[in-house]
């Protein structure tokens, strides 16, 4: 008996979770297409094909799912990136390799995920506009991290195989900041608003960044 109960709390646990990722693809599809703000709980619960009042038992206010979603899609997009990191051949190239590797794939994250870039872009200015609190912040920071780790250690591994230039050994984290805030900056940049004006359709944006990628990368030696 006991067996069966726990096979069925399994199994509704399983359910809850598939629910919950629906809401939160559906709430990414939606702000990234038409802005947060503008988003209600309403509009997520319609487009989800659930009652606005079970979307409220899942998360209690609007600001918890847009933290959630961000969270969630941070994580789902570098799966996308992750498995090249772990390849003999990645790991056993030197620190400046990895890195072109790193750029590269983000180039490719551009060009397949732009609502990717976008959706950050927009989350970033709200979480800013709301002042959510850094504790609430923590699980999205979490897989930021882990990006930021593995840049990181691909940079010192540059510096000591002498790929990367050893004057900037002494630069530690602002080295990291530097490289990553411009690109992404860059790459948000034209997510939002890359053919804005008729000149900027004439100039593919993944050619753009990977020219930027070369340019940061080009400096490190």
């Amino acid at each position: 008996m006991e067996e069966v109960e726990e096979l069925l709390e399994d199994d509704e646990g399983k359910k809850k979770t598939v629910r919950i990722e629906r809401i939160l693809d559906v709430a990414f599809d939606l702000f990234a297409t038409r802005g947060i703000e503008s988003v209600t709980m309403n509009d997520i619960a319609n487009k989800a094909k659930i009652g606005v009042a079970s979307l409220y038992r899942y998360f209690d206010t609007k600001e918890i799912l847009v933290v959630k979603t961000a969270t969630h899609v941070w994580s789902t997009r570098m799966q996308d990136v992750l498995p090249n990191l772990v390849k003999p051949k990645y790991t056993n190239a030197d620190g400046y390799s990895q890195l072109e590797v790193i750029f590269a794939l983000f180039v490719k994250l551009y060009e397949k995920q732009t609502a990717f870039l976008r959706f950050i872009y927009l989350f970033d200015a709200y979480a800013v506009k709301e002042k959510i609190p850094k504790d609430k912040m923590s699980n999205y920071e979490s897989g930021i991290l882990l990006v930021k780790q593995i840049i990181s250690v691909a940079i010192q591994k540059g510096i000591e195989d002498g790929s990367i230039n050893k004057k900037y050994e002494k630069c530690g984290d602002a080295l990291y900041f530097t490289l990553i805030h411009t690109f992404f900056s860059t790459a948000q940049k034209l997510a939002i608003s890359g053919n804005l004006l008729d000149m900027d359709s004439q100039m593919n944006g993944a050619k753009q960044l990977t020219l930027l990628a070369d340019i940061l990368l080009a400096g490190l030696k």
